[in-house]
């Protein structure tokens, strides 16, 4: 008798609400430790019919309601985010269910490829640019945990500041390092320390897997804990891309993880949210600000 997966069925009703929700239901479910995301929209064709394979630049679809199916480890973090997700948007149309073993990980995650953030590429092993452009960085990820893969506005936010800083030598922190991208992305980049800091230990497990398939120096390590409880050694350049609430609550134990005259980069909040967090954070001040649809990053010092 094959295993039977917790899963939620997540459907929007329209485009409209909640705005930007595939952005927003991502965030608020990479809290509970999804094992992958399922996209079951079915994706239209563009007014006018078929496109014409000979004619390129092939459009984009038309955007479709959200419609995922998100598998989880247990039924409790299972519930945990139905929970979570029908009090912040009570509009959203949620089903639990339990779904048999059928390869889903694998047909879930078979359509990600490849993605440029900056200077780095961040790429599932099956399909690995054979021939990088000069001056980029390639981050193998094998992506098991649904986020932290590259996919997500604020992972590529996140390497895209960190592809403006200079890592040579310095200690680095990866706070929610989930999938381990960004301490990949400061090990790859000559830093001389680099710890990836996580509460899941299943994400520890998927970023010391995805550590293996890149040819990293002896510099990095994977380690879960709570840096609120047990924080480690203050470092030259902190990364902590959660979500802004996290970083509202917990601002202060993160500035004191970064050395004086360090720097810090934080992401996971959307505008709405950015100047509740940047308050948070003072006095360190905001040398550079990015952004990807209603995203942000910023690099504090």
């Amino acid at each position: 008798m094959s295993r039977l997966w917790p899963a939620l069925v997540i459907e929007a009703p329209s485009l409209d609400e909640p705005a930007d929700a595939e952005g927003l239901v991502a965030a608020a479910l990479d809290d509970f430790a999804p094992q992958a995301i399922e996209d079951l929209a079915e994706r239209p064709l563009p007014p006018g019919g078929l496109w014409d394979p000979t004619f390129p630049p092939i459009p984009e679809p038309p955007p479709t309601p959200l419609r995922w199916r998100a598998f989880f480890s247990s039924a409790d973090a299972r519930d945990r985010a139905a929970a979570a997700l029908s009090t912040t948007w009570p509009m959203l149309q949620l089903s639990v269910v339990d779904v048999p073993d059928e390869d889903w990980a694998a047909r879930s995650q078979q359509s990600l490829t490849a993605v440029t953030a900056g200077r780095f590429i961040v790429a599932p092993p099956w399909d690995i640019p054979a021939d990088a452009p000069a001056g980029t960085t390639v981050i193998v990820i094998e992506p098991s945990m649904g986020f932290g893969t590259g996919h997500h506005p604020t992972t590529r936010l996140c390497l895209r500041l960190l592809s403006g800083i200079d890592m040579h030598g310095r200690r680095v922190l990866d706070i929610g390092t989930g999938s381990g991208v960004l301490a990949m992305a400061a090990a790859l980049s000559g830093a001389a320390d680099v710890i990836g800091l996580d509460v899941d230990q299943d994400a520890i497990d998927a970023a010391r897997t995805s550590a293996a398939l890149n040819p990293l120096p002896p510099v990095i390590r994977f380690d879960a804990g709570d840096f609120r409880s047990a924080p480690p050694q203050p470092a030259d350049l902190v990364v902590a891309n959660l979500t802004g609430g996290m970083l509202r609550v917990t601002a202060s134990a993160l500035s004191a993880l970064v050395v004086p005259g360090g720097t810090l980069v934080i992401s996971g909040f959307d505008e709405s949210e950015e100047p509740a967090v940047r308050a948070a954070f003072a006095p360190l001040r905001a040398a550079a600000r990015i952004e990807e649809g209603t995203w942000v990053a910023v690099r504090m010092e």
